[in-house]
């Protein structure tokens, strides 16, 4: 006979990380939520859970000292230095991606002046330095996460999937960026000649790969979807 049942509960905690002084601490308020949904009959009962964040300052105050707050104003400062760092990065790497569209556009016009021939696009790709443009994504996404990381910490914002998103991702950009520095070696340069020149035919494959992986996954879902969430 049952169909629903909702359990609601409230939690409380107090967050000491970024007291300053005579401030009072953050209180956070968690009001979360249960829900058994037996509506479908299927001999499971479904549950779910939701958690909403409120936060607001503590009512009773009994600080004495500030223990964390040298270190909260060393990490915003390595945080504006951070993006300091990649704002000078951003702006040399666009500059030389566009001194090199300008230097493709003046060859192909001499290309075409000098032997009345097009130049292929594969050719004026060439010109284009892949990994400006990684550094060029890494930098960005590294500086809006800094600044929103800053928020965070000046309890502005809660943002944290977003801000750990854009960090993560633009720390795994940066590590494969580290590879093209072993280029220079010429025992390690192997592994650059050789990504370079099987990444084309590796995507066509994936491509085609991709099909039969994408329709053993719609399969999986449909047959054994009813029986197992995952």
């Amino acid at each position: 006979r049952l169909i629903q049942l909702e359990i609601s509960f409230k939690l409380k905690g107090i967050a000491l990380q970024t007291i300053h002084a005579r401030e009072l601490p953050d209180c956070y308020a968690f009001q979360n939520t249960i829900t058994f949904n037996n509506r479908a009959h299927s001999g499971k009962i479904k549950m779910y859970f939701d958690s909403d964040t409120d936060i607001q300052e503590c009512k009773d105050w009994h600080i004495f000292n500030s223990v964390l707050q040298k270190n909260t104003q060393y990490i915003l400062v390595f945080d504006g230095f951070v993006i300091l760092s990649c704002l000078a990065s951003l702006i040399l790497c666009t500059r030389s991606i566009v001194l090199a569209w300008r230097l493709q556009k003046r060859f192909v016009d001499f290309f075409w002046e000098k032997y009345k021939r097009h130049v292929c696009y594969a050719d004026r790709l060439e010109f284009l330095n892949g990994w400006y443009v990684l550094v060029i994504i890494s930098d960005v996404m590294t500086i809006i996460g800094s600044i929103l990381k800053m928020e965070i910490k000046a309890k502005n914002l809660t943002s944290y999937d977003v801000c750990s998103i854009l960090l993560g991702t633009s720390t795994l950009f940066v590590w494969v960026g580290v590879i093209r520095y072993l280029g220079y070696f010429q025992t390690y340069n192997v592994l650059i000649l050789t990504m370079q020149a099987s990444l084309p035919k590796v995507l066509r494959f994936c491509c085609c790969a991709g099909m039969i992986y994408l329709g053993y996954t719609f399969c999986g879902w449909i047959v054994l979807g009813p029986y197992h969430e995952k």
